[in-house]
């Protein structure tokens, strides 16, 4: 699941780095609003979750500490909400900046293409 997310946004992100998509600024407007709104919403998810820095009790036992590891271990391991989370606030960032790369591919492409036909280029 994790790979998907990464290789769709990789792929938008890799074809605005390199000028082949590009947007007007007030088209984009609303999906960066959306996009922001997004990673405040991510960010205050993961900084709540404290980033598993809280040890969970379960008693002074083998047993319970053999149990309070393997907690932690789901919660903040490479597989866990927090990884989850995590990852998702770097992929909408990603995005973010790709999006942004893309007004300006489309504030160049406009620019040059002006400079063409008001005989400065």
């Amino acid at each position: 699941m994790y790979e998907s997310i990464g290789s769709a946004v990789g792929a938008f992100s890799n074809a605005a780095m390199s000028g082949q998509v590009s947007i007007e600024a007030d088209a984009a407007a609303d999906a960066l609003s959306k996009i922001a709104t997004v990673k405040s919403e991510l960010q205050s998810l993961f900084d709540s979750g404290d980033g598993g820095a809280t040890e969970v009790q379960l008693g002074a036992n083998p047993v319970g500490q053999a149990m309070a590891k393997k907690s932690m271990n789901r919660y903040d391991g490479s597989d866990s909400f927090v990884a989850a989370v995590k990852l998702l606030l770097q992929q909408t960032d990603k995005a973010e900046r790709a999006l942004k790369q893309c007004i300006d591919n489309y504030v160049d492409t406009d620019t040059g293409e002006a400079a063409k036909y008001d005989g400065s280029q």
